[in-house]
């Protein structure tokens, strides 16, 4: 078995090695494409669905530094599957921004389905650096009020994997590949990795919308990091569940998800339905 830091190295390099280079180009044949500011990165992709059906808003990973909105696997055919409208956002990304900026992004993206899919409830979904992005941006309120929205908008959270829900936590291990994933975290951090932490934004008297929180099973690091923040979330009065995924890997547990036998999937698509159904209620009786 590989060393823990050759393994979590292979988690960020396998990952990078097949994000496209290209940002910011056009959505798929029959996809609308939602603009939510002037950088080519600020878009997403809206693919078919009715109008009423609640949305699924992917949020892709690549270390805060790669990815694009295309790596959207197996999630098409997961929302359509279960009625669902899929939206995969891209962001600004590290060198470029910090993960403030690609916050800040995710939110903006919220704001832009909302106003193209009025009144369907809103799911945030995301995969490693995407999970933390979605966790800050349903735990700070501060992201979703600059659109004039809260973090009680959200209809639920789906996270996959992710290993920065506290930044301020040092990374495991030692030597050059250790060296390598600090300069990553200090690239999409820089000196605010408490304020960039979701689970160290959670506070007592804010209402946070309802979390699963998936983790790879045996890869304690991610475990840690999804317990803490689901236990934070609870004290504060909210609702959490982590999962361990067995048999998956970090890439797996992203590329797997959504297929029709693919258990944690499924799972969350129980999830989405309940919040669903919540949300429908709670707007019922308002």
């Amino acid at each position: 078995m590989p060393h823990p830091d050759r393994r979590r190295l292979l988690i960020v390099a396998t990952g990078l090695a097949l994000i496209p280079a290209l940002t910011g180009a056009a959505g798929p044949p029959g996809v609308e494409v939602l603009r939510f500011g002037a950088d080519p990165q600020q878009v997403c992709d809206l693919y078919p669905g009715s109008d009423g059906s609640a949305v699924l808003l992917f949020v892709h990973g690549g270390g805060w530094a790669h990815g694009e909105r295309s790596m959207v696997h197996a999630l098409p055919d997961y929302a359509r599957r279960h009625g669902l409208t899929l939206v995969s956002t891209d962001y600004r990304l590290a060198p470029a921004v910090t993960a403030r900026r690609s916050a800040e992004d995710v939110a903006a993206a919220v704001a832009a389905v909302r106003r193209a899919r009025p009144g369907a409830p809103i799911l945030l979904l995301g995969h490693s650096a995407g999970a933390h992005l979605a966790a800050l941006v349903a735990t700070d309120p501060a992201y979703l009020a600059a659109q004039d929205l809260t973090p009680a908008d959200l209809a639920g959270v789906v996270l996959l994997d992710g290993a920065g829900y506290d930044a301020t936590t040092p990374r495991g291990g030692r030597g050059p590949l250790n060296r390598a994933l600090e300069r990553m975290y200090d690239q999409a951090f820089g000196d605010e990795r408490a304020a960039l932490s979701p689970t160290l934004r959670v506070r007592d008297g804010e209402v946070y919308p309802p979390f699963l929180i998936f983790h790879v099973a045996g890869r304690e690091e991610s475990a840690a990091q999804s317990r803490a923040l689901a236990a934070a979330l609870i004290r504060a009065g909210g609702q959490a569940e982590v999962v361990a995924a067995p048999g998956d890997s970090h890439r797996s547990l992203n590329t797997g998800f959504g297929l029709a036998a693919d258990a944690e999937g499924e799972r969350a698509a129980a999830f989405i339905a309940a919040q669903t159904m919540r949300a429908a209620r709670t707007e019922h009786a308002s």
